[in-house]
């Protein structure tokens, strides 16, 4: 438990935020006790010397009459000064040589003075008050003591309680106004990352946003937006030339394709010949589907094949995609295994459709194991897709770049054919409908998860 404290307490303080939130109090209770310490000391010294003046003064004027008028006039003088006083801090007391009292306003010798010639005191009486002055042995051996109830103890408690709540409100108010700033200065900062995470995500036409202030935060975004707006002019003319050559390729493999078609039919081909074209026409299919798909893709990415939403049965789109794929599969020694509840979301159904061949048809070809395909309602009245293999499991480098165009796997799971294409349409069809998607390693197999918003209710079977 120790060590868990221990550990949260440094990765609490690896923020910047919280040591600055910490560390500008401090800094600025320590400069304000460094400015103040030295006045208090000052002050201190002052008030000593003045009391301290002051029973000198008093003394001085003491010894005057008693060199004047005896020890009688010295009695006069002493209460006279009790009477006519307003200065109720001045201490007198005149006794004989056996301490006790002749005149003065004490009641009794203090305790802790001495009865030393000349001698300063500095002693603490029962109501908690501090008792400063000095001592005379007169001629017949009587004892003067001059003194007064010192302000200083009373001033340095009164000045250390408001030092230390001073202090205290230094480091609240630095506190709050500290805590305020980082807190909205990591609210900024968090938005940008929250901003920076949807253009990494593939949100290419995401900015950062920028406030009214144009400070040194705002500087950077538009730093990052320039780049951002060069990486997006780079992805659309990458993907431009892709989508050209698909376009513009498509007519010469047709008509490739439908020459391969007439030499075959040909009454006269050799059985070998024959044989030969057939696999030149399945290579030229799959490029045809290659080239079909990049277009696809180029035109949902671009708007121009949005799709047309309306609520429709995602599970009986599962189900009718199961039924198509099923026979291959089971050709191939495996099974579909479906886990479908009653889901209704916002789509276009054909290319819902699409999505779950492109995914059934990737788990065939480069995972293995059977398949399982699940569908489950969100709390929010959502859907969602989950096409899992159970075959080699895919880098975690990898995991972020399978919907790229043209990637692929490593050996493990890729198979001869295939251009890195399928994933990517399905990508695009998702986030068309205003949807998210993600893989992940399902240990064993690849698992694939797609969000989709609701639909309306009561939506009926096809």
């Amino acid at each position: 438990m120790p060590r868990e404290r221990a550990g949260g307490l440094r990765a609490w303080f690896a923020s910047p935020f919280h040591r600055f939130a910490v560390a500008l109090p401090a800094a600025i209770a320590l400069i304000v006790g460094a400015l103040f310490y030295p006045l208090f000391i000052e002050a201190e010294a002052h008030i000593r010397e003045e009391v301290q003046a002051a029973i000198e003064f008093e003394i001085a004027g003491l010894e005057a009459h008693f060199h004047e008028r005896g020890l009688a006039g010295l009695r006069d003088a002493l209460q006279r000064r009790i009477e006519i006083s307003p200065d109720r801090a001045a201490v007198y007391l005149l006794a004989d040589r056996d301490g006790r009292p002749l005149a003065g306003n004490l009641a009794q010798w203090p305790a802790g003075v001495s009865a030393n010639d000349e001698a300063w005191f500095h002693v603490a009486e029962a109501d908690g008050e501090t008792l400063e002055g000095r001592v005379f042995i007169l001629f017949g051996g009587e004892r003067l003591l001059v003194g007064r109830r010192s302000p200083l103890e009373a001033f340095q408690r009164n000045m250390t309680v408001r030092l230390w709540w001073s202090a205290a409100l230094i480091i609240l108010v630095a506190g709050v106004i500290g805590g305020r700033f980082m807190q909205h200065l990591h609210r900024r900062l968090a938005r940008l990352a929250a901003e920076a995470g949807r253009i990494q995500e593939g949100h290419l036409a995401q900015r950062l946003s920028l406030s009214a202030r144009g400070d040194e935060l705002d500087a950077l975004a538009e730093r990052f937006n320039s780049a951002f707006d060069e990486i997006e002019r780079l992805v659309d003319a990458a993907k431009h030339v892709s989508s050209a050559i698909a376009h513009d390729m498509r007519r010469p493999l047709i008509a490739l394709r439908n020459a391969i078609d007439e030499a075959r039919r040909s009454p006269g081909a050799d059985p070998a010949l024959r044989t030969q074209l057939e696999g030149l026409r399945d290579q030229t299919e799959e490029l045809l589907r290659t080239f079909s798909a990049l277009l696809s893709l180029a035109r949902i990415e671009a708007g121009a094949l949005g799709p047309l939403l309306q609520a429709v049965n995602l599970t009986e789109i599962a189900r009718d995609a199961i039924d198509l794929y099923e026979p291959l599969a089971a050709s191939q020694g495996r099974a579909l295994n479906p886990r479908l509840a009653p889901a209704c979301v916002r789509g276009d159904r054909d290319l819902l459709f699409q999505v779950l061949q492109n995914l059934i048809e990737n788990a065939l070809k480069h995972g293995a194991g059977d398949i399982d395909i699940g569908i489950d309602t969100l709390p929010d009245g959502g859907a969602r897709l989950t096409v899992r293999d159970h075959g080699e499991a895919v880098a975690a480098a990898d995991l972020p770049h399978l919907f790229e165009r043209f990637f692929r796997a490593d050996s493990s799971r890729s198979a001869a054919e295939g251009a890195g294409i399928g994933l990517a349409l399905v990508r695009g069809i998702a986030e068309a409908h205003g949807g998210s998607i993600r893989a992940t390693d399902a240990r064993p197999g690849l698992c694939v998860e797609i969000l989709l918003a609701p639909g309306r209710r009561g939506v009926e079977k096809s």
